[in-house]
């Protein structure tokens, strides 16, 4: 066992040569770890970069969007416009149109009535107890249901 047996100053040089390898070992796990830092904080600075534009290429969509949405707004406003334009011009001529025929029919009836009055008279009488006699009938009907 004499010939294992190591002496102190052996001892203490393995305990020295040890620290020294786990201080080599400890310097090189610090360097690779700020290594590993360095390029972790390289990578994150590119992705913030590209986040930085990407965002701001979707602000400039969105504000496409929005001004797309204003115009396609804008032009719906102006064909509303534009429809209730021709549909005030449209019954604005059906009116005058529909005046027109009035003007036309009892200009008509004043020239008949002028050329034969005895025979606008008998007609006219003859309508007014056509027209009594409807409303007299309704008049009947409508009471048999309600009593």
């Amino acid at each position: 066992m004499a010939d294992d047996a190591k002496t102190p100053s052996e001892l203490a040089d393995e305990a020295r040569q040890t620290g020294r390898d786990a201080s080599t070992a400890a310097s090189g796990l610090a360097d690779e770890a700020k290594a590993i830092a360095r390029d972790t904080a390289e990578a994150l600075r590119s992705s913030a970069k590209d986040a930085k534009a990407t965002a701001g290429e979707a602000l400039d969509t969105l504000r496409g969007v929005a001004a797309d949405t204003k115009d396609v707004a804008a032009d719906a406003v102006d064909t509303g416009k534009a429809y209730a334009r021709h549909a005030v011009n449209e019954a604005g001529q059906k009116i005058t149109s529909f005046r027109e025929q009035a003007a036309a029919w009892q200009e008509s009836c004043v020239k008949q009535i002028a050329a034969e009055p005895v025979k606008s008279v008998l007609v006219a009488a003859a309508a007014g107890a056509l027209l009594a006699g409807l409303l007299l009938a309704f008049d009947r009907s409508g009471r048999r249901y309600c009593d």
